[in-house]
């Protein structure tokens, strides 16, 4: 009886050892899977998205990219070759496969592109950019022009539809008033048409006190927006600044601008100011206020007024990444003093860094 169960026990701590020398042999292997060979794919230096399993390359590319002649890069382990080399010049003018090899097997991936709309629009009261009533809001429809050309389009708040936001890819909306912060009536009655376009993929840019739109659709429903101002301002000595975070996506919307200290940059200079800042109050989230408010709603604050940058205090220029049903992204910009026209017709010196921030979102979210 003895031997028999000493047998049993010797068999099973065979089968254990065995079963633990057929895990270690299949959890090290000895060169890279085939199935998921490639690590990473980039199309004229974007990222593509990479489905191993079907085989399939993925790039979005911004509108009037040529796609007779693109840039492709791809990253696979060592001892693995990518037929065309990483680096070559691709026609994508219809889906190109590439194959990859580790020496033994073969895989191949297919790259499929998509143009993305190529537009951009800007949305006013006026008619026409000539009839536009605020000053600053007409200031920045005609510099969107002027910096956009052809691919600019103007769009009233009564001529908003789908139809007019056919081929646009990113949404300029800026809106500057004295004693109210509530958004136009005339906007608010084609909120569904603006609801749609941001569900469904756009993307917008907003301004000034026009920020209050990314609360009427319903995409921040944080109750923090709350440091606001409407009155008609006046004459102030100082010059204001805007601080920012320091991220990757911050030093992107802040690239080429004019600093006066890292991170920093004046927007306006001495004389007439007026009082609209459009800020979000982070001092109730009382540890790493910017990373906190980041992972409770998917938007990363990235700027706020140049002395309250490192306390994190503030969120005066927010980047509203896709969540839930919201599949398009916003960059709200609500940072007293970055205006566009100055009340006392002077010179602002500083008004090309206001432009920059514009222009770097703008290019930013063209490209998402």
């Amino acid at each position: 009886m003895k031997k028999l169960i000493l047998k049993s026990v010797f068999a099973i701590v065979a089968l254990v050892v065995g079963l633990q020398s057929c895990n270690e042999r299949e959890n090290y292997m000895d060169g890279p899977k085939v199935l998921d060979i490639v690590e990473s794919v980039t199309i004229n230096s974007k990222s593509a998205e990479v489905d191993h399993l079907a085989g399939t390359i993925n790039i979005s590319l911004t509108g009037g990219t040529d796609l007779g002649s693109v840039l492709f890069e791809a990253s696979a382990p060592d001892g693995v070759t990518v037929t065309p080399m990483s680096g070559s010049s691709l026609d994508l003018t219809t889906p190109v496969q590439f194959v990859v090899s580790n020496g033994v097997s073969e895989r191949t991936y297919t790259i499929y592109p998509t143009i993305l709309p190529s537009k951009v629009a800007f949305l006013g009261d006026g008619a026409t950019i000539a009839e536009i009533a605020d000053d600053d809001v007409k200031a920045a429809a005609e510099w969107t022009q002027a910096t956009y050309g052809n691919d600019f389009v103007y769009i009233s708040y009564d001529d908003l539809s789908d139809e007019a936001l056919d081929g646009v890819n990113v949404i300029l909306y800026i809106y500057d008033n004295v004693g109210s912060s509530a958004q136009p009536a005339a906007l608010l009655e084609k909120l569904n048409v603006l609801s749609k376009f941001y569900v469904q993929g756009g993307k917008i840019v907003a301004g000034l006190l026009g920020t209050g739109l990314v609360e009427e659709l319903g995409r921040d429903n944080s109750g923090l927006r709350t440091i606001i101002g409407t009155g008609e301002g006046g004459s102030n000595p100082d010059t204001w600044g805007i601080g920012f975070s320091g991220s990757p996506v911050s030093n992107i919307i802040s690239t080429g601008m004019d600093f006066y200290a890292p991170n920093m940059a004046y927007v306006i200079n001495a004389g007439y100011k007026e009082d609209h800042n459009a800020l979000w109050n982070l001092g109730s989230i009382t540890s790493a206020p910017y990373a906190t408010f980041s992972s409770r709603y998917n938007a990363e604050p990235i700027a706020a007024w140049d002395w309250a940058v490192e306390g994190q205090g503030f969120a005066g220029i927010i980047v509203w990444n896709p969540s839930g049903r919201f599949e398009g992204y916003m960059i709200t910009i609500g940072i007293g003093g970055m205006e566009w026209s100055m009340n006392d017709d002077r010179d602002n010196p500083y008004l090309s860094n206001v432009q920059k921030i514009y222009k770097n979102s703008i290019d930013y979210l063209s490209a998402k």
